[in-house]
């Protein structure tokens, strides 16, 4: 692997993180009193191009580090602050926007690389 395709592959892995931020962020978005999960459906459509772009530079796990970055982000989230506050709440009424950001989440990516249609790696 070149240098500059571990460039993309590191720039890939940053944005993973920050698309986990921003499902953080509005994973509570409500539309006229309604919980809609667009927070979910964003970041699973954002991870399966993310990798869909990494899995274009390597065949190997390395593939996978955006998602983990994605995962890393709501894991903090999910983590008491310094004032004791937590941004991602699995309990009472607001568990189903988080398991559902969960599931949509990494459920679409992982559907992507199950059905094999993930391009091979380019060996140049």
């Amino acid at each position: 692997m070149r240098w500059s395709d571990r460039l993309l592959l590191a720039l890939l892995v940053v944005d993973g993180f920050v698309v986990g931020v921003m499902s953080v962020a509005f994973a509570y978005l409500r539309f006229g009193g309604v919980a809609i999960p667009v927070a979910a459906v964003i970041a699973g459509l954002v991870n399966c191009v993310l990798l869909w772009l990494a899995a274009g530079y390597t065949d190997g796990p390395v593939r996978w580090f955006p998602l983990l970055a994605w995962l890393l982000a709501l894991v903090a989230g999910g983590l008491p602050g310094p004032g004791g506050d937590v941004e991602l709440i699995p309990e009472g009424p607001l568990m189903l926007p988080t398991l559902g950001l969960l599931a949509i989440g990494a459920g679409l990516p992982a559907v992507l690389a199950w059905s094999g249609r993930l391009p091979a790696a380019d060996d140049v």
